[in-house]
């Protein structure tokens, strides 16, 4: 009961954190978590308050995330950078290792040297989560953001084969290099090879399902769901690096050859839709959960018990600049021998905006889940005194929140918003007439799907309008004040829909296009809301005629009159006067509205395809827009399906 009570408590702090996020714009998302989870552990006692088990914290966590990374990631651009994202991965964990555990030793020389290498192979470590969050929203720049997401997801095996060497070498005094270099083989290479090999006979039981038909949406789902912690536990019981092979699992099923079908079209979206619920989730619960750690692992700084904790702050403050002006070195150096390859020389590194892209670089690597389980891993079992390992943990605790902190305030200021940086003038210009195309062509097929109309009526209704007025000699049924006639109100209201997205494109345009979306938006609104005016005079005018009380209809739901037939039968001796329409009448006729509305916005949509394909042919947007516009509208073609 108590673990079930826990997940309830876990899902309410990531569902709070998520509103307190709207009214906090400054804080990103991980950073409220963070904040949420520790004054909740202050507030409320919870079974975390005793700690977490550390490899619980990689399979339940890590795992499923780094595998939905590996999958989406650009494996492209992952191969073209390899040999940085190698340098990296390899050589700046030891660069990291070497200068955390040398100022660390030296400022408080009670801690022994392997003991603060320890440390530093733990800070190694980049949290995935973090630059995930940080690269979907700001613009790196395509080699930076391949170098960044490469790193996350390679760089935790170096990190830990160093963390447990320097275990190994304060447990014994004794250091094998040839035995490390068979750990790290193992780890890196092993685990490398072996999820290619999982993620091989994963796709092959997929495929094999879907030839025996017993795929299906639901089914596909949760084979996926399984798949990370299957192949966790499977590289463990190897003895291979874990979370390396689930990422290189999760790399071979995103290069291995899908099916495109409208089955695998809709199965991928609710896979996508369900995946994106549980990495909100799980990156919230891995964020609340470092939270409410933090303060039972920084108690002994807070009360002084490990010494002076304006000397601990101090400690954490120098490492923290210590480990960023490592890591800002590194990327420079990098970033020169590139500059020079491509023959832009050193110069080109060391302009303003190239140093504020290596520092937000240098930035965007924070530290998180995994630093923080093998941290707890070394209150397990380092030999270490108790006041040892509860220095060690409150420093690293401490320079995870700061990174995390230094991400989160200074990235945003030295790397510009992807959302921004995509939305130039010209590329709303080419969206607002596109929008303007799709709307003139809506209109334009209304006589075939149904539209509003001012026309007092057809050659028909003219007819018979004659033929009552000769019955009623000469008083016309039809006369001034009655309501214009209408027809399903399909086309308005898919106008109206194209004319919201003006609205919302508008702000961003140039003040031309601007001026012809506000024109077009209040020329359809106008038109929109005739919709309820038609409903209201059609409902007074069949009330006063036939002295039937019959409420207009909602939902702009216009209910047609009766023909001009109707109301000549009606009008003659001895006719019994139509009955109100029953409560079944009025529904079948909001189903027909909202039938024809799906049979408008489809067309729609094909020609909204039309009219994209025509529009990258005269080069007013690029292939990518392009992709970008098509995917927005094939999603709301399998919506419509």
């Amino acid at each position: 009961m108590e673990t079930f009570e826990l997940i309830l408590f876990l899902l309410t702090a990531v569902i709070a954190s998520s509103i307190l996020d709207k009214f906090l714009p400054p804080l990103s998302l991980p950073l409220v978590q963070i904040a949420l989870g520790a004054a909740l552990a202050l507030a409320v006692p919870t079974p975390l308050e005793w700690g977490i088990d550390p490899e619980l914290l990689l399979i339940l966590f890590i795992a499923p995330l780094h595998f939905n990374e590996s999958r989406h990631v650009d494996s492209g651009a992952l191969w073209k950078n390899r040999w940085g994202i190698a340098s990296l991965s390899v050589g700046l964990v030891f660069a990291i290792v070497a200068a955390c555990g040398a100022t660390l030793h030296a400022l408080l020389p009670a801690v022994p040297l392997a003991a603060a290498c320890a440390l530093g192979g733990a800070m190694g470590s980049t949290d995935a989560v973090a630059v995930t969050a940080l690269t979907h929203d700001r613009r790196f720049g395509r080699r930076h953001e391949a170098l960044l997401k490469g790193e996350a997801l390679f760089n935790d095996v170096t990190g830990t084969v160093v963390f447990q060497c320097c275990l190994t070498l304060l447990a014994t005094g004794s250091f094998s290099l040839l035995h490390a270099g068979e750990e790290f083989a193992l780890d890196l290479f092993g685990g490398f090879f072996g999820g290619l090999v999982m993620g091989l006979l994963a796709w092959g039981l997929l495929q094999v399902l879907r030839r025996t038909g017993l795929d299906n949406p639901t089914l596909h789902v949760m084979l996926e769901l399984l798949l990370p912690f299957i192949i966790y536990l499977t590289a463990k019981s190897l003895h291979i690096g874990a979370v390396i092979a689930v990422v290189a699992s999760g790399l071979m099923l995103s290069l291995l050859p899908q099916r495109h079908t409208a089955a695998t079209a809709r199965t991928k979206l609710q896979a996508q839709s369900v995946w994106t619920t549980l990495e909100f989730v799980l990156n919230g619960i891995i964020f609340v959960v470092l939270g409410m750690q933090l303060p039972r692992l920084m108690e002994p700084a807070a009360e002084g018990s490990l010494g002076d904790p304006a000397t601990l702050l101090g400690v954490v403050v120098v490492l923290t600049l210590v480990l960023e002006a490592v890591r800002f070195a590194w990327l420079l150096a990098m970033d020169i021998r590139a500059a020079v390859a491509q023959g832009k020389g050193a110069r080109s590194c060391f302009a303003p905006e190239a140093l504020r892209g290596t520092l937000a670089m240098a930035l965007a690597g924070a530290k998180g889940g995994i630093t923080l389980s093998l941290m707890l891993t070394l209150t397990a079992g380092a030999a270490l005194s108790a006041a040892g390992r509860a220095t060690l943990v409150s420093i690293a605790s401490g320079m995870i929140v700061l990174t995390l902190v230094l991400a989160d305030f200074a990235v945003p200021a030295l790397a510009p918003s992807k959302y921004s940086a995509r939305r130039t003038r010209a590329r709303v210009d080419a969206e607002i007439d596109l929008m303007l195309d799709v709307i003139a062509s809506v209109e334009a097929d209304a006589s075939f799907t149904g539209a509003v109309k001012d026309a007092s009526g057809s050659a028909e209704d003219s007819r018979e309008a004659e033929a009552g007025d000769a019955a009623n000699g000469g008083n016309s049924a039809s006369g001034e004040g009655a309501p214009p006639l209408i027809d399903e109100p399909a086309t308005v209201i898919v106008m109206h829909r194209y004319a919201e997205i003006l609205e919302e494109l508008a702000p961003a345009a140039s003040p031309v296009a601007a001026a012809r979306a506000r024109a077009e938006v209040a020329r359809v609104g106008s038109l929109y809301d005739q919709l309820d005016d038609i409903a209201r005079r059609a409902a007074q005018w069949d009330e006063s005629e036939d002295g039937v009380e019959e409420e207009a209809p909602d939902d702009r739901t216009v209910r047609p009159r009766r023909s001009r037939r109707e109301r000549l039968n009606a009008d003659r001796p001895g006719a019994r006067g139509p009955a109100a329409p029953s409560l079944s009448d009025q529904f079948r006729q909001m189903r027909e509205t909202h039938d024809a509305v799906e049979e408008v916005q489809a067309q729609a949509l094909v020609r909204e395809l039309q009219l994209i394909k025509a529009m990258v042919a005269d080069g007013s947007i690029d292939a990518a827009h392009a992709k970008d516009l098509r995917n927005d509208v094939y999603i709301q073609q399998l919506v419509l399906d």
